[in-house]
């Protein structure tokens, strides 16, 4: 059952004025990563309670929402993830990081500080939310500079959809079209595909998987690696 601070949140409407706001100050600072929380919380306040719903709903996402696993400390023990194979996902994930300097512990310490509710499964599945964005990064082989993260906006409005991934998609969209030009375009277009065919990622044993193949939960995933930025310059 869904605490009082929970259920408050999920009965607000979305605040157009506010999300408008936020869209201006991420794409005017894209590193202000709050601004992104501040969006959703404008436009999709309860986006949290229906995904937990629908992942209830997946025999798998039941059967993990039933044992809850651990995945950041999972994600956060990178000797154990530095020992995995080249190729692993674990390592893939780890290299990931690496190579574009990310922290993804500090996108769960801007959702906590937002307030998510009193009840610890809503939050155990907020936490897998918000780590599951560079775990999509790695599945969908987009880099994390500007045409990978707004491609990545797009393929996550396939999967998720919100009135938030929406707006945000396009705002970032239209800039990148601005910087890149018009070849970036079928790039979207096909990500937002890529995400409609995939399956619910958070559904699958996430922290099980890190030892094996990347192309092997790629495909458990329906995914293939679209490397968007090369020969984009």
């Amino acid at each position: 059952m869904l605490g009082r601070r929970t259920a408050r949140r999920a009965g607000r409407r979305p605040d157009w004025p506010r999300a408008r706001r936020a869209l201006k100050a991420l794409l005017d600072n894209p590193q202000a990563t709050v601004n992104a929380f501040e969006l959703n919380d404008a436009l999709d306040p309860d986006r949290y309670e229906q995904g937990l719903q629908r992942l209830l709903q997946h025999p798998g996402g039941r059967r993990l929402y039933d044992r809850r696993p651990n995945l950041r400390q999972a994600l956060a023990d990178r000797e154990t993830l530095a020992l995995l194979p080249p190729g692993s996902f674990g390592r893939a994930y780890l290299d990931h990081l690496d190579r574009w300097g990310l922290a993804p512990a500090k996108l769960v310490e801007l959702m906590e500080a937002r307030g998510i509710g009193d009840d610890a499964g809503l939050r155990w599945f907020a936490e897998r939310h918000v780590l599951s964005h560079d775990i999509r990064h790695v599945l969908t082989g987009y880099g994390a500079d500007m045409v990978g993260e707004t491609t990545l906006l797009w393929f996550s409005y396939g999967i998720d959809g919100g009135r938030s991934t929406a707006l945000l998609m396009t705002g970032a969209g239209m800039r990148t079209l601005r910087v890149k030009d018009w070849r970036v375009v079928p790039l979207f277009w096909k990500a937002l595909r890529q995400g409609r065919r995939a399956r619910d990622l958070l559904a699958l044993p996430l922290e099980e998987l890190l030892p094996r193949p990347l192309e092997e939960v790629r495909a458990l995933a329906g995914l293939r690696a679209d490397r968007v930025n090369e020969g984009i310059a």
